[in-house]
């Protein structure tokens, strides 16, 4: 494989700070600035750099945080003690391979980072955030043990771009409307195609994850090694003028670690290692890809046996998007999250119902014959049911249709002027008709956007029956059907006689778009850590981290050093541990991110042993009223060196996991 190599476009950007007024870890907020409402700007229509930079990382926290202290943030985990950290950080724009775009890169070196005894963290932001993305999770725990911390955005990052005034973002969340400033984080190519679009759909906003022409997430893994390069050359140039040796992955430390398909990203990254940069890695519920590489692998859990294990996002985001509207229905938990909102809705959710039995998708009969159909097959094809009691929350928060629609685009490369399934991003009025962006939001998009609609009232659009632009408003049948995988189709033919060639080509172009992604399983013979939450809706274990850990187990076994942790009473978004609903079942995944950290940091630098794939089991906090008792270190858990019946084990081609 070919050497990783990092070319820098323009001068990075470097900030000194402090530690009491602004910092690297907290933007000079500290443990009340981030539990406040939100910093605010001297000029909101003029934000300067030091303002974007601090609201991103608060935006950052808030996003994928329970930041009070009844949930342990500041006190189990995260900054505990009002932790601040001075240093320097580089803002740095890197040429993608092909050359048509450019990564963030950001390097943080505190001022506690002992060059004599150099350690360096590389993390990739979670879903498709900016480069803070990664600040609240992974690289906090870098930072406070006095390690440089290396971001990569992956090439998704919050690069919007405003077809209406033609202006997107620099990397350090300014306006441009250059569009050959190097340091645009997105700048769609000029054609006549785009110009007509622009005109027909007016107010549309283009996002560099779905409509960069490119499928980021073939390269993620390359963006991670190519960060690793530039902190290298970064760390060098600041060290040289005080006379120490040049830094390499030789004599330093390298670890790597990434939430969701940040963790998916460090996998990837490990998969291309080929030098042997990286010493050991953490990644948790990584969205790891492994379809097409479990012939002959089963996981057996709860007393069921799956045998398609690791089917693509594309399929079961697909799948989710077609059955969950229906199948909440069978929830019967009055304690499960949002299930008063699945209540409210349940009229439209009967008739999704009914559209999936006019087809012939689900049998007939009244609604909650067809809510246990939908339920059924979502379990068949590998979902739990801990993973379903979240769907009310999954269809409140549009996840299937949003996600549907971005890999869709990056997987098939398709322009903006051609939507699969008609379906446009652009912010929405009350009526949930397209609207432009007003100036303040413009000035703050940058630091308050997740990366991917629905974000801060930009929403999915299209077309009605009227032909007018609206919002989907959590959802369409028509484009849920029109986006269905083969997979989610297979038992439905007259649901497949319904669509047109068009289906079948966009699906042929999702395939050769997955088939570039598809990983090994192969991290090589390092320590490696996978940790993933048994309830996680986003990102279902049977098809991710059970999958790349049985595959890796099948063709590697005791060759490679990984382990996989799975915590019993985990969940996807840890921001939601707040709300009662969550925060009385679920308990959080980052302390076990911070603790993997320390495992694996204690395994590198003093031999020890990492413990043996197993089930945490964490005991949720329950409810005392409507509220939740504090968060306590017993809640999480323990991981054993002798975890015995709750040890993980692979046996004969199968995946047993303790129930």
């Amino acid at each position: 494989m070919e050497p990783v190599t990092a070319d820098i476009v323009g001068s990075p950007i470097r900030y000194e700070l402090d530690g009491v007024a602004d910092d690297l870890l907290t933007a000079g907020l500290g443990l009340a600035g981030l539990r406040a409402d939100a910093p605010g700007c001297a000029n909101p229509l003029q934000p300067t750099r030091s303002e974007l930079r601090r609201r991103a990382i608060w935006s950052a926290y808030r996003g994928l945080m329970d930041l009070g202290d009844a949930g342990g943030f500041g006190r189990l985990f995260g900054p505990v003690g009002d932790r601040r950290v001075a240093g320097v950080e580089y803002l740095v724009a890197v040429r993608t391979p092909e050359g048509r775009g450019t990564t963030t890169v950001m390097l943080q070196v505190p001022a506690g980072f002992d060059a004599a005894s150099p350690c360096l963290l590389a993390v990739a932001s979670p879903g498709s955030r900016g480069i803070y993305g990664a600040l609240p999770n992974a690289a906090q725990w870098g930072l406070m043990r006095g390690c440089a911390v290396v971001h990569t955005d992956k090439g998704t990052g919050a690069g919007i771009w405003d077809l209406d005034r033609g202006r997107g973002y620099r990397i350090d969340g300014s306006l441009t409307d250059d569009p050959h400033d190097p340091l645009a984080l997105f700048v769609p190519q000029p054609s006549a195609e785009l110009a007509r679009y622009a005109a027909a759909t007016p107010h549309s906003l283009l996002f560099k994850h779905a409509h960069s022409g490119l499928n980021p997430e073939a390269d993620w893994g390359k963006y991670l090694l190519q960060a690793i390069a530039v902190a290298f050359e970064l760390l060098n140039a600041e060290f040289a003028a005080r006379g120490r040796p040049r830094l390499t992955p030789d004599n330093t430390l390298v670890l790597a670690a990434g939430v969701s398909n940040g963790g998916a990203a460090v996998l990837r990254a490990l998969e291309r290692d080929r030098a042997g940069w990286i010493s050991g890695a953490l990644a948790d519920e990584p969205s790891a890809m492994v379809s097409g590489c479990t012939a002959g692998l089963a996981i057996a859990h709860g007393g069921r046996r799956l045998e398609q294990a690791g089917i693509a996002l594309y399929d079961y985001a697909s799948l989710h998007y077609l059955y969950q509207p229906c199948a909440v229905l069978a929830e019967t938990d009055p304690g499960a999250p949002f299930f008063a909102a699945t209540a409210a809705a349940r009229p439209q959710l009967e008739q999704w119902c009914r559209d999936l039995q006019a087809l012939g998708i689900l049998p007939a009969g009244d609604a909650s014959t067809a809510a246990r159909a939908a339920r059924a097959q979502l379990l068949d094809w590998g979902m739990l049911p801990d993973g379903l009691a979240l769907g009310g929350f999954n269809l409140v928060s549009g996840l299937w249709p949003s996600l549907v629609a971005t890999y869709t685009w990056a997987y098939t490369r398709r322009p903006p002027w051609a939507p699969p399934g008609g379906v446009s991003f652009a912010a929405t009025d009350a009526a949930g008709r397209p609207r432009a962006l007003e100036p303040a939001e413009a000035a703050l998009l940058w630091a308050d956007a997740n990366g991917i609609a629905p974000t801060l009232g930009i929403s999915l659009v299209a077309a009605d029956a009227g032909s007018e632009r609206r919002e989907l408003n959590g959802g369409n049948f028509r484009h849920a059907l029109q986006q269905s995988s083969e997979r989610a189709l297979i038992h439905a033919p007259r649901a497949r006689a319904e669509l047109d060639a068009g289906h079948a080509a966009l699906l042929a172009s999702v395939r050769a778009g997955q088939e570039e992604v598809v990983m090994s399983g192969r991290t090589g013979n390092r320590p490696v850590i996978i940790l993933h939450g048994r309830a996680d809706s986003l990102i279902p274990v049977n098809h991710t981290g059970r999958a790349y850990y049985a595959v890796n187990q099948r063709d590697r076994g005791a060759r490679d050093e990984l382990r996989y942790y799975e915590l019993q009473h985990g969940q996807h978004f840890d921001a939601m541990l707040g709300l009662p609903d969550f925060a009385g079942r679920y308990v959080p995944t980052q302390p076990w991110l911070q603790r993997g950290l320390d495992a694996l940091y204690e395994r590198l630098t003093r031999g020890t042993t990492l413990p043996p794939s197993q089930v945490i089991r964490s005991r949720p906090r329950g409810l005392v009223g409507a509220v939740a008792p504090p968060l306590a270190a017993e809640h999480l858990g323990q991981l054993r060196a002798a975890p015995g019946t709750d040890a993980i084990r692979f046996e004969r081609g199968t995946l047993i996991i303790p129930d």
